[in-house]
């Protein structure tokens, strides 16, 4: 991840881990178990993850499957939380997970409610502690300045990958047509490869967003359209990497929010991938599913969720052989 577009911010008690788990995610969790990974001795945190809050009787699997994505992560630590009102059953999950960690260190273990949290530790108050939730927290204050859009809940946060409509949704479709017929008279005009061709294009629209700055309908409508060629996709698609990964998140977002048919599946899956690089699993996979919505049989979308399924580490993405099955 670029270091210049997000702060750090350092947690100094569980209050500020529960206040933080809004720039983590996107929105604010609730009823949700959380674990998030930290590496090295300063426990920096990395990779993370959310579940629905299971019923007790899954409590077992439900952490076996967090283990498993850790341990694939290569996680040295973790900081587990769970946010909701049955703490009964955050317990029994908490306690099944910590159960199955291993070699994996329990950094930080608790639970809230969203008004008090507790820790399951001899001695301590069994009314919790009370602390604060606040769309103010410094967590929050420095990730909107940077950039970062927190929603309400993971309903809003569908919604960001909704499909276009009304009279913007017909600005979009004249703008992708008119994208269309000059992509294929460049395309025509040209003596080198598609990709080269459709790299030249695209290439300054991520340098552009990097640099922060924003890009236009018509250019989100001629994006979608060069990389509805799979030639052009695949060739831009190496570009995203680690170190650019929020700034293509951002430019895919943007080109998702107004994309028309039939141009959805290359865009909702080139956003899903950059979301998956910067961490944010409940985003890309939000994005692979509307781009299977629109396309049942896109590759790169099922690539897409089989990597978050399987909790794929994104340092262990095997170009050369993962792209060899993306259509």
């Amino acid at each position: 991840m670029t270091s210049d577009r997000r702060p750090v911010f350092t947690a100094h008690d569980i209050p500020d881990l529960f206040n933080a788990l809004p720039t983590m995610f996107g929105f604010r969790p609730s009823e949700s178990v959380i674990a998030v990974a930290t590496y090295g001795p300063r426990r920096r945190m990395g990779f993370r993850m959310r579940l629905d809050m299971p019923a007790a009787r899954h409590a077992d699997e439900a952490a076996a499957m967090m283990v498993g994505h850790l341990r694939r992560q290569d996680a040295e630590g973790v900081i587990l939380l769970a946010v909701t009102e049955h703490q009964d059953v955050a317990h029994d999950v908490l306690d099944a997970v910590e159960h199955q960690l291993g070699s994996i260190e329990p950094i930080v273990i608790a639970r809230s409610d969203g008004l008090r949290y507790w820790v399951d530790v001899p001695g301590f108050p069994i009314e919790g502690i009370a602390y604060e939730t606040s769309d103010h927290h410094l967590s929050i204050v420095q990730a909107i300045a940077n950039g970062q859009q927190i929603l309400p809940d993971r309903e809003a946060l569908v919604g960001r990958f909704a499909p276009v409509t009304g009279e913007r949704r017909a600005h979009m479709i004249e703008l992708t047509a008119a994208a269309r017929t000059r992509m294929l008279g460049v395309l025509a005009a040209a003596d080198e490869s598609s990709d080269a061709v459709g790299l030249r294009e695209l290439d300054p629209l991520l340098s552009h967003v990097i640099g922060g700055g924003t890009v236009s309908d018509a250019e989100a409508a001629a994006l979608s359209v060069w990389v509805s060629a799979i030639t052009v996709r695949d060739a831009w698609w190496r570009r995203f990497t680690l170190d650019n990964a929020e700034a293509a998140f951002d430019l895919m977002v943007r080109v998702a929010s107004v994309v028309v048919p039939p141009y959805e599946p290359a865009v909702l899956s080139l956003a899903g991938f950059a979301a998956w690089l910067t961490g944010d699993g409940a985003q890309a996979t939000i994005a692979a599913q509307r781009a299977l919505a629109a396309d049942p049989a896109y590759s790169m979308a099922s690539l897409v969720l089989q990597v978050v399924e399987a909790g794929v580490s994104p340092q262990r993405f095997d170009w050369t052989d993962d792209l060899r099955h993306a259509g």
